[in-house]
């Protein structure tokens, strides 16, 4: 597999991750503002609370299951958001970053980082796409509410209405107090990912020099911007 091949697929991996995180570290917060929801009610809300918010600090952990395998595996990490189109996201094992121009994948182990244009395109998701196009393109359904031991949860689910999205859907289990229970997504190779958000940190004025990556002394650097 070519190093193009792999930085697409890497950054399929980070942007299904951030605009995951993003959607339902919102979707905590406003649903607290509705009464019994909608599908329509909760994409609603969510991007109203996007609009207010300039940047976010996410902690999250992450499980991965592979198709064939069974095979999982969790990390966990820090995601960095701001608007226009800014991302950091550090697992240990890798940091993927852009300002909205340029994007770094930095891969500890082999002392590497390959460097590109940031891509805007119908071939990435990025949370600002995500997040005020769902209308547009997901139909969103409220799957059913379920109450068993006194407690009440809504599942709703998201599926893509291009048959070409990296996506193939996504679910999420909201309980009674308007905190996420699961988050997972299915790509179109049917691995799965389950997301839990640890803690969220709104509006602390990230600087804009957290997303340009300084690649470390020694590193191989690889620069894809003119090919």
């Amino acid at each position: 597999m070519g190093i193009q091949d792999s930085r697409f697929k890497i950054l399929n991996y980070v942007l299904a991750t951030c605009f995951l995180l993003f959607f339902t570290c919102f979707l905590a917060s406003s649903l607290a503002l509705a009464g019994t929801p909608t599908a329509s009610d909760i994409v609603k809300n969510v991007q109203e609370n996007y609009k207010r918010t300039n940047d976010a600090v996410i902690k999250f952990a992450q499980t991965v299951t592979y198709p064939l395998s069974k095979l999982s595996r969790t990390i966990t990490g820090t995601l960095y958001l701001k608007k226009g189109n800014m991302y950091r996201i550090d697992t240990g094992d890798k940091v993927i970053d852009t300002d909205g121009k340029t994007s770094w994948i930095y891969i500890p182990t082999s002392n590497q980082v390959i460097i590109d244009k940031f891509r805007d395109d119908k071939n990435t998701v990025t949370p600002n796409q995500f997040l005020l196009d769902v209308p547009a393109n997901y139909f969103a359904v409220l799957l059913s509410t379920d109450k068993t031991g006194g407690e009440t949860t809504y599942t709703l689910r998201l599926t893509p209405k291009s048959d070409n999205s990296f996506i193939r859907s996504i679910t999420i289990v909201v309980n009674s107090n308007w905190t996420i229970k699961s988050a997972d997504v299915s790509d179109m190779n049917d691995t799965k990912y389950i997301y839990k958000v640890n803690s969220t940190e709104l509006n602390t004025g990230i600087p804009d020099s957290k997303f340009e990556f300084v690649p470390p002394k020694g590193a191989q650097v690889v620069d894809l911007r003119n090919k």
